[in-house]
């Protein structure tokens, strides 16, 4: 409670008291007046039956001040009788009660309509304030009205975090943006001297060289291929931290997603004498962007053909409910290192079993991609050995859990 509200308080209850008082007293006054005017009528109507030549007297009595000295033997007088002070508050007790009763209601019911009020009042300013920050969590532009009440500091205090908070973003995402385009600069700039390679490669090759040359030239054109990879690997990873990377939603149907996928990589896995067991169901439909959703499962068979060896076996199942369309690609080799799995997605790391051409920057950007299409992905070795990735896309963004 501010200052302001403690003083409208001590001010209130004062004010109450005064009132209760004041309504106590008159209410006392009249009480006792009616009692006193009751007392006379009875002794003039009593006198003017028995004794009516001292009516006017009596009246006169009744009007008149008494002395000291005649209310003293009066006193004395009555107390014999028992028409004692106590004797007179008894009769005036009830009607006192009353009084003090409904006067004790009528602050109540001040004091009810003032609270009611007041408390009607902090719950709108807490219900405006929350649908503020809810606007600003949603990324909502909408203005704070400002007002001078027990919120007053609070709202400042919101409005000063809610701007620091936007500057903050604003810078980020500024950061982002100057890291993203860097990094594309460099794997723009990286491309050139690539090409060039390249062609230099094809061109010796068609000359005729010795076998030593030849395995040499492959050897070289692997390398080139790799940085390749990696050039175009961190290019869509920059497109993506800066946010920059526009992805289609449409109905992707699993099967032809998978052909798609697993197309490049027929001849490894033919080298391999590696088998492709595709289980398709009749149809499963999801939505996401057809390019880089095969993308995604290229890196994923590769991963898997890389480590199932020679005459292993992949197999690709999938299965559709309400809630989300989840894929599994799974291979029958060694599986993955206990201490290799919290790391897996992590950038250019590379597991205890990895390839020794493998960059460690395929299953990154395959999780980056299935992120930004409302899904997850995880990697576990399955219970019946091999390795095992899951991919999830949810159909409704609050599912998944990405933000």
């Amino acid at each position: 409670m501010d200052k302001r509200a403690k003083r409208i308080t001590i001010l209130a209850a004062l004010a109450a008291a005064l009132f209760l008082g004041a309504v106590l007293g008159f209410g006392f006054s009249v009480i006792s007046a009616h009692t006193q005017r009751e007392n006379a009528e009875y002794m003039i109507s009593y006198t003017m039956e028995e004794e009516p030549e001292l009516t006017e007297k009596v009246a006169k009595i009744l009007k008149e001040s008494r002395s000291a000295e005649v209310s003293g033997e009066g006193k004395e007088w009555l107390d014999r009788y028992g028409y004692t002070d106590g004797y007179y508050r008894s009769g005036l007790l009830p009607a006192y009660m009353g009084i003090s009763c409904a006067g004790l209601a009528v602050i109540f019911l001040i004091w009810l309509f003032w609270y009611t009020k007041a408390e009607r009042g902090r719950t709108q300013r807490m219900e405006e304030l929350t649908v503020y920050l809810e606007d600003v969590n949603q990324g909502r532009e909408t203005v704070l009205a400002r007002r001078e009440d027990s919120f007053s500091i609070l709202e400042d205090e919101i409005y000063k975090t809610v701007r620091e908070l936007r500057r903050t973003k604003e810078e980020a995402c500024r950061e982002r943006q100057n890291l993203a385009d860097n990094l594309a600069d460099i794997a723009h700039q990286l491309k050139t001297p690539i090409t060039s390679m390249s062609l230099m490669v094809q061109l010796i090759r068609e000359e005729e060289v010795n076998r030593e040359t030849r395995a040499y030239l492959e050897r070289l054109e692997r390398q080139i291929s790799r940085m390749e990879y990696l050039v175009a690997g961190l290019l869509t990873l920059s497109r993506l931290d800066a946010g920059t990377l526009e992805l289609e939603q449409e109905s992707l149907d699993a099967a032809s997603v998978m052909i798609q996928a697993s197309e490049p990589l027929e001849p490894q896995i033919k080298e391999r004498n590696q088998i492709l067991d595709l289980q398709m169901q009749p149809e499963c439909i999801f939505c996401g962007d057809r390019h880089w959703t095969a993308e995604i499962f290229s890196n994923l068979i590769k991963n898997c053909s890389e480590h199932a060896g020679n005459g292993g076996r992949i197999t690709i199942k999938y299965h559709q409910n309400p809630l989300y369309t989840e894929i599994l690609v799974a291979d029958n080799g060694p599986g993955f290192d206990r201490e290799d799995l919290p790391l897996l997605f992590q950038r250019f790391y590379r597991g205890s079993n990895a390839c020794k051409d493998s960059i460690g920057i395929g299953l990154a950007l395959s999780k980056a991609l299935i992120e930004r299409q409302n899904g997850t992905l995880r990697a576990e070795n399955a219970a019946n050995g091999g390795a095992c990735f899951t991919a999830r896309f949810y159909t409704d963004r609050s599912i998944s859990g990405i933000s």
